[in-house]
């Protein structure tokens, strides 16, 4: 009889900080009826076991069908955002010996710099028992897309003067998850947060996850066995501010007078930048460690937030 063991050690750490007026996420404002809500769950026992868990969550300054029109003249405002943000977390088993330890909390208050919207946790441990096998998904999706706006009191920029300064439009997307295939023993470690709603500009968008997968520490074997694999992207649309101010029209007699300079939308309006980052990592086999955290930031630089 062979028999083959293959030990992985995987372990990476990406941060991803994006910021700036090249690229600048603001976020949408909450609704006056905020939720929290949470879940903590407890899972100990043999046999077979089917969870799962599913959040979408849409917030928008003007609706949920389009973005508001960037017009006008008001040096403060703000002319909208879109969010769209999903998170699921399934897990199945055919029998074997489990134990899990999972929270979820949800609250769709405007956060400051560092809070999150969302946040889980997830220890889980399995043996398998008479063949049977595990499969784990999950999943964390921040969508925002927001008009072009201005920056005049809020943002820093040491190249411009205040009264040039607008945040170009953008379309701005992260993903994080992980996936568990034919697992028959591991211990596994997930930890989540989103970011996706704030009072003020300057209050980044921030999408974070890890998983830690080690050997169950009561298993004979000393690796972690299974097919374990993340997939991180993200996806930048940027539109560009070229700071210019269209000036008033003259004032001689009989000509009409703008009562404040009117902004120049022309490039605001228009794609300039385009990012794409895909990161997929796997293994399968006999796992000594497999570690992968991901860190997502895209806002502005603010100075009154």
């Amino acid at each position: 009889m062979r028999c083959n063991l293959y030990i992985v050690i995987i372990a990476a750490v990406f941060l991803i900080a994006v910021s700036g007026l090249a690229t600048a996420d603001i976020l949408p404002k909450p609704v006056p009826e905020n939720q929290v809500f949470s879940l903590i769950s407890m899972l100990d026992g043999f046999g077979v076991v089917s969870e799962s868990t599913s959040t979408v969550w849409e917030i928008g300054d003007a609706g949920l069908t389009a973005l508001p029109p960037a017009r006008g003249t008001n040096q403060t405002v703000r002319s909208g955002s879109i969010a769209y943000v999903t998170h699921s977390d399934t897990l199945m088993s055919n029998g074997g010996q489990i134990s899990e330890v999972k929270s979820f909390v949800l609250d769709t208050h405007a956060k400051t710099e560092g809070l999150y919207n969302i946040e889980t946790t997830k220890v889980l441990t399995y043996t398998s028992q008479n063949g049977s096998h595990l499969m784990n998904d999950e999943s964390y999706v921040l969508d925002i897309a927001g008009n072009w706006s201005h920056g005049l009191n809020d943002v820093v920029c040491v190249f411009a003067k205040a009264q040039q300064n607008t945040i170009p439009a953008f379309c701005n997307k992260a993903t994080a998850s992980s996936k568990l295939r034919s697992v028959t023993t591991a211990q596994v470690q997930t930890i989540g947060s989103l970011t996706a709603s704030a009072h003020k500009p300057g209050v980044a968008a921030a999408l974070n996850y890890e998983i830690s997968i080690t050997p169950d520490a009561n298993s004979a074997s000393g690796y972690a066995d299974g097919i374990f694999s993340t997939t991180f992207t993200v996806s930048i649309m940027e539109g560009r501010s070229d700071g210019e101010i269209d000036p008033p029209m003259n004032t001689t007699a009989g000509e009409p007078r703008w009562p404040e300079p009117e902004y120049n939308l022309s490039f605001s309006e228009e794609l300039a930048s385009v990012l794409t980052y895909i990161d997929a990592a796997s293994a399968a086999g006999g796992v000594s460690t497999f570690n992968r955290g991901f860190s997502y930031q895209s806002g502005v630089a603010c100075a009154n937030c």
